[in-house]
């Protein structure tokens, strides 16, 4: 009876530790101890080394950033003054993720000039907003964000256990906008509302611009979670490109 419960309890366990992952929740990944499987309709999809999203299975090469893009001439000028894109000076919760060259979804370049704000940064680090703070949605053209500096810090994984990198800060221009809709990281509701990660705004990182190595660094994941706060440009670092 005592070794029939204890491998009742062990099943039990099992059972528990592997329980599938919910919509858009992060499934693999170097590092992460989730679980791996997806609840009914999504699929879990590669995206790097250190991170593995669950997608909807019936459309899991969509993205989540914006079109397709393509290289563009260089051309330097000098740094936009930027706009608003939320209360400078508020700190907001946020979540942080990655897009551009490389990564699953077939994003191409996130470094052209075919930015919804119609501009890159070269060099600099560079970042989409998600929709609620950017302003307009797609096809609107630059939102009242474009521009805006902003400093984030990461703090936690998606499961919220304490980055070893935690802490870490960098400040990234908005270059373009990261889409509401089919997109639950962005898609909360106004800058009170949050994503599944508890999170008033998420900033999608553009991998050639190198903002994604600069601020998960050596922590080993490819979706953090932290703080973001609206600075003066004067503390970003670069040259914006049109």
């Amino acid at each position: 009876m005592l070794l029939n419960a204890l491998v009742l309890a062990v099943v039990a366990f099992g059972s528990s530790a592997h329980a599938a992952q919910a919509a858009y929740a992060q499934c693999g990944g170097e590092g992460f101890t989730g679980g791996t499987t997806c609840v009914s309709g999504y699929s879990c999809v590669y995206s790097n080394a250190y991170y593995s999203q669950c997608l909807p299975a019936a459309n899991t090469a969509k993205s989540v950033a914006t079109s397709k893009t393509s290289v563009a001439p260089v051309s330097t000028s000098k740094a936009a003054s930027g706009g608003s894109g939320g209360s400078s000076g508020t700190t907001y919760k946020a979540s942080f993720t990655q897009y551009g060259s490389g990564d699953s979804f077939g994003s191409g370049n996130c470094n052209t000039d075919t930015t919804a704000c119609g501009f890159y940064t070269s060099p600099g680090y560079s970042a989409a907003l998600s929709q609620n703070a950017f302003g307009v949605g797609p096809g609107a053209g630059a939102g009242p964000a474009c521009g805006t500096c902003w400093k984030l810090t990461a703090e936690t994984d998606s499961s919220g256990n304490k980055l070893s990198n935690a802490g870490n800060s960098i400040v990234v221009q908005v270059t373009n906008l990261c889409p509401a809709q089919g997109n639950p990281l962005c898609s909360q509701n106004g800058l009170t509302g949050t994503n599944q990660y508890g999170a008033n705004l998420n900033f999608d990182l553009c991998l050639n611009s190198g903002a994604n190595t600069a601020l998960f660094g050596n922590s080993g994941v490819g979706l953090a979670v932290g703080t973001a706060v609206q600075v003066s440009c004067s503390e970003w670092t670069g040259t914006v490109v049109h």
